[in-house]
């Protein structure tokens, strides 16, 4: 009997006013759990201003439970979980403080059981992305770009792409290409039109096979006299770029051997950039030939009302001021600063004395090596190349070497990035405000594999409104 009483009490305890949130949420009949009508901004949106709360709206008033998992992801892949105080409930709405910020990508995830109702029904797990605007962050106020070109007898056609250069910089990214394997042709221009629909604007050709063309040595597969080529990109709205590896002979007794016996390596020949400018040397004499004969070709476009972005004697430093015991790649870069400046500006005077009125000239720096700068007399761009081995960085911005070349130039040169392998995202240049004046990924692997440059990233940059296309060029 008393137990009798004992367990009839146990009973009327548990069926007491004080559990009736515990007899709601032991309901099994069909209930709808909350579900998500909304979400602001909308999953998979771009282009959002950034803004510091995100709010999801449920179909019916929901609360927090004690215990919450939601996880904001940044670029794709790191995330964080929100804290409790960052998440708040008010009727069907769930706020979440995100501060987001320009330029990133944000997925967010709310796990079950972190959102019910008032019987205890747990909403699904849900998740939802977007990405905020790309702001361009770069300062204009550390520039005071020089206005006028180096050459004071620049053609019309020249002073007009310059300043055109100038006026773009730190606005948007002009596109780039460079001919496959050094020749005369859009083969890489085609493959990013491919990719992307768009053409890059700027075309980058070499003078890398002269020993093979009319007049030293005429062939019938390449031919610098012909311009056709550079025209027909002209006319199609495209600029115009040339660059050199200056070949020469390995040795003296090789000047005829156009087969085997050439080479720009340092290492492959006795020629440097003393011998090439003491005026008694053979070196030199075979130098003037050399130079003549590119600043005729350069000629030819002049008369056809053509203007050239012009980057001579790249990466002289090469590895001199990398490593212990580093060497440069090119022979220019072999025998000192002082003879590599004197090299280039025995190029510039002597262009200037035939009268080639119609290139910029565009010096093209490691970072670190600024006893290398031919001077602010004799440079009107200065240039970057960008190899970069860690994949994790494949697609930064480089504004480590784009600020190196602003503190060296005292912020008086445009800044560009004349060759790459993986190419800066829009997003982190605009992001990090080093917005090269044009980038353009080397000819052949660094164009087409996609470990460099997928056809999916070339899609996305060639498109955004940061960058500019050889539809969009114009002065």
């Amino acid at each position: 009997m008393i137990a009798s009483l004992a367990l009839a009490a146990l009973t009327l305890a548990a069926c007491s006013s004080d559990d009736n949130d515990y007899r709601e949420a032991r309901h099994f009949d069909d209930q709808t759990v909350p579900s998500v009508v909304s979400v602001s901004p909308e999953d998979n949106s771009t282009d959002v201003d950034t803004i510091e709360n995100v709010v999801i709206t449920y179909s019916e008033p929901v609360t927090l439970a004690p215990h919450r998992t939601i996880r904001i992801y940044t670029n794709d892949s790191t995330y964080y979980y929100a804290a409790d105080s960052t998440v708040s409930a008010s009727g069907n709405q769930v706020t979440i403080n995100v501060n987001a910020q320009p330029s990133q990508y944000y997925k967010i995830e709310v796990m079950k059981p972190t959102v019910r109702d008032s019987s205890y029904n747990f909403a699904e797990d849900y998740s939802f992305s977007f990405q905020t605007k790309v702001y361009n962050m770069f300062d204009p106020t550390k520039f005071d770009i020089t206005p006028d070109l180096v050459n004071s007898s620049a053609t019309a056609e020249t002073k007009a792409l310059y300043n055109y250069l100038v006026s773009n910089f730190g606005k948007a990214v002009i596109s780039g290409a460079a001919a496959n394997n050094a020749g005369m042709n859009h083969d890489m221009a085609e493959y990013i039109y491919q990719a992307s629909g768009k053409y890059p604007a700027i075309n980058t050709y070499d003078f890398i096979q002269f020993i093979h063309s009319a007049p030293l040595n005429p062939s019938n597969w390449i031919d610098y006299t012909n311009t056709q080529e550079e025209e027909n990109w002209h006319k199609a709205g495209g600029i115009v770029s040339f660059m050199w590896h200056w070949l020469v002979p390995k040795t003296q007794a090789q000047e005829n051997d156009y087969t085997n016996g050439y080479t720009y390596k340092a290492d492959e020949t006795d020629w440097d950039a003393k011998q090439a400018t003491r005026t008694s040397t053979w070196q030199h004499k075979h130098a003037m030939r050399d130079i003549d004969i590119i600043a005729d070709y350069l000629l030819a476009l002049q008369k056809k009302g053509i203007a050239v972005i012009w980057r001579p004697l790249h990466e002289a430093a090469g590895n001199i001021y990398t490593y212990d015991n580093g060497q440069p790649w090119f022979w220019w870069g072999k025998g000192g600063a002082a003879n590599y400046k004197k090299l280039w500006r025995m190029v510039f005077n002597e262009f200037k004395a035939k009268g080639v009125n119609n290139v910029i000239w565009v010096w093209t720096s490691e970072g670190n090596d600024e006893d290398f700068y031919p001077g602010d007399d004799y440079v009107d761009i200065i240039a970057y190349d960008y190899y970069e081995n860690d994949k994790s960085l494949y697609h930064s911005s480089a504004a480590d070497k784009f600020e190196a070349l602003r503190e060296m130039t005292g912020g008086k040169k445009v800044i560009t990035m004349a060759e790459c392998g993986a190419m800066p995202s829009v997003k982190n240049m605009m992001k990090d405000g080093a917005v090269w004046s044009w980038c353009m990924p080397w000819y052949g692997d660094y164009t087409t594999n996609a470990n460099y440059n997928s056809t999916e990233f070339f899609n996305s940059w060639m498109n955004s409104k940061f960058v500019i296309t050889r539809d969009q060029v114009k002065y």
